[in-house]
């Protein structure tokens, strides 16, 4: 879409963010520079919109605001996924003066940005910028109808009637209007469908992100939900409900686990209703007294720090990068506040390694990552039923781990079964300037730990196997000073060195012994026999 047209959009109001997203935040010097990246046809990045349904807006419709205020409500067609800062700042270069909301309510914004058609740059406003014949108000020079009348309106102001015959000048503001009006802008327009559970639509869009990896200021639809929940508190509780859902987002963050707050809105709807779609746990969040909704924020917030409790001291998972699916959280989470926190109790050992299996199961399965709502559903349900983890296995498609998932490239779930063996067998770090007594892999901060290249990169290179790199059975875990340690040396000279250090370093990590294997000539080979060592200690571990 030309720049022309979707500045005509924008002034009609078509596109809307919700009242929960946060506001206008931009700087002037922000807007300035992409005004310049625009003139110089730089790339501004892809606005992504999705076209509101009829049943959103009726449902929804009164917690989304358009870009600006003073913007007509009734027209709003299109939710600003990703792009709100941008085409405000167009909004606010094509007006001058916009008004938005804010922390402290309504203000009124004002822009006054120039152009210096001579040196081709962008500046804020200045003092003497009206009256000075080299500085053009970008604003009046959108809006005009010609040049001409621009350049008639600077002559008066500068005194100087040279402005008005002055070709490179008129010629130059002609290229700016050209520039600015026909920039090509990338528009996404999602297609989604909206069947009643905003929660559902977030995940969604969500997806959308993980796979472009935009790193945008985008719309949080979780704060939709939560303003929904909310409208069944008072202001004052609600904005402490908010505050305090964040708060617990940042304390999952500075766990190494940054999960999405779709995943601790469904805990919370479990914790709170039994459910963990929003439409069908509606009626029961309308039953409930505030002080009620409240409490079940903080009964999430203890079973998810419970849940990374049990993921780092007994599974040594140290961050949700080692979680096939952040999902994985919820019958986690759920399970440890139904069963053993409320109640009291520990955690068995039998409890202990039906959960770990579980967990690599369920990881191997992929489960949450298609049949998200189904598989959520079905495990709340269970637990919620008290047929505890053993519940939970007996609804898994998967049984036991099938040896071709064990081969290819390395996957999250991957990840989940190493840190899992290697807790039961005691794995050891690979650092040997820690010795004598070598660190084992959960006695490091999870900060440190790195995924390493058993046959580094450059030696399988060479040898024409690049496709085979990040095979499975080719990784391990180790500390990010091993790993630097060890750089791009062949396996057959510092295998060797670990083993006549203790052969109990590579045991440990599953590597085959026998030293023919550590060739690369043998690379395939050694492969197989990893994948074989995994598999029937996985078998053995959790029968």
């Amino acid at each position: 879409m030309i720049l022309k047209d979707l500045l005509a959009r924008l002034e009609v109001g078509f596109y809307a963010v919700p009242e929960t997203q946060r506001y206008f935040v931009w700087t002037n010097s922000q807007i300035r520079d992409l005004a310049s990246s625009i003139y110089n046809w730089y790339p501004i990045g892809g606005i992504i919109v999705w076209e509101m349904s009829n049943s959103f807006i009726e449902e929804c419709g009164e917690l989304m605001r358009p870009l600006a205020l003073d913007l007509p409500e009734k027209n709003m067609k299109y939710m600003v996924i990703d792009g709100q800062q941008r085409l405000t700042s167009l909004l606010l270069i094509k007006r001058g003066s916009i008004r938005v909301a804010g922390p402290r309510g309504e203000r009124e914004r004002r822009l006054e940005l120039f152009f210096n058609p001579m040196e081709k740059i962008f500046e804020l406003g200045k003092r003497n910028f009206t009256k000075d014949p080299k500085w053009f108000n970008v604003t009046e020079v959108l809006n005009a109808e010609t040049v001409s009348e621009v350049l008639e309106r600077k002559a008066k102001l500068c005194g100087d009637d040279s402005v008005i015959h002055n070709k490179v000048l008129f010629k130059r503001l002609e290229q700016l209007r050209e520039r600015l009006n026909n920039y090509e802008v990338t528009f996404i327009e999602t297609k989604l469908d909206y069947l009643g559970d905003p929660l559902e639509l977030f995940e969604k869009i969500s997806r959308i992100f993980v796979t472009i990896n935009s790193k945008g200021t985008r719309i949080r639809m979780p704060d939709l939900v939560l303003a929904l929940v909310g409208a069944r508190v008072k202001r004052a509780r609600w904005i402490s409900f908010r505050d305090e859902f964040n708060a617990i987002l940042k304390k999952l963050e500075k766990r190494n686990f940054e999960v999405s707050e779709p995943v601790v809105m469904r805990l919370y709807l479990a914790i709170a209703t039994g459910k963990t779609k929003f439409k069908d746990a509606t009626k029961e969040l309308d039953e409930k007294k505030e002080e009620d909704l409240l409490s079940s924020l903080k009964e999430t917030e203890r079973a998810l720090l419970h849940s990374l409790d049990f993921l780092w001291r007994e599974v040594w998972i140290p961050s949700s990068k080692y979680l096939q699916s952040h999902y994985l959280l919820v019958p986690l989470g759920y399970f440890l506040h139904r069963d053993v926190i409320s109640k009291g109790r520990v955690i068995s050992e039998d409890i202990r390694r039906s959960l770990i299996k579980w967990l690599i199961l369920a990881s191997v399965e992929k489960r949450y990552t298609g049949r998200l709502e189904t598989d959520l559903s079905e495990d709340i349900s269970i637990i919620g039923k008290e047929k505890g983890v053993e519940g939970l296995l007996d609804n898994l498609r998967l049984k036991s781990i099938p040896r071709e998932a064990l081969e290819g490239s390395y996957d999250e779930y991957h990840l989940t079964l190493l840190m899992a063996l290697y807790h039961e067998t005691h794995a050891k770090d690979w650092d040997l300037d820690q010795g004598p007594t070598v660190p084992f892999i959960g006695e490091l901060r999870p900060t440190e730990l790195q995924v390493h290249h058993i046959f580094p990169r450059d030696v399988l290179e060479v040898a024409g196997m690049d496709h085979l790199i990040d095979d499975f059975a080719n990784i391990t875990v180790i500390s990010s000073r091993a790993n630097e340690k060890i750089g791009d040396e062949l396996p057959s000279r510092y295998l060797k060195e670990l083993y006549e250090k203790d052969p109990e370093l590579l045991r440990r990590h599953f590597i085959p012994i026998d030293h023919e294997l550590w060739n690369v000539d043998n690379y395939e080979k050694f492969l197989e026999e990893r994948r074989k060592l995994i598999l029937e200690a996985f078998q053995s571990l959790f029968p």
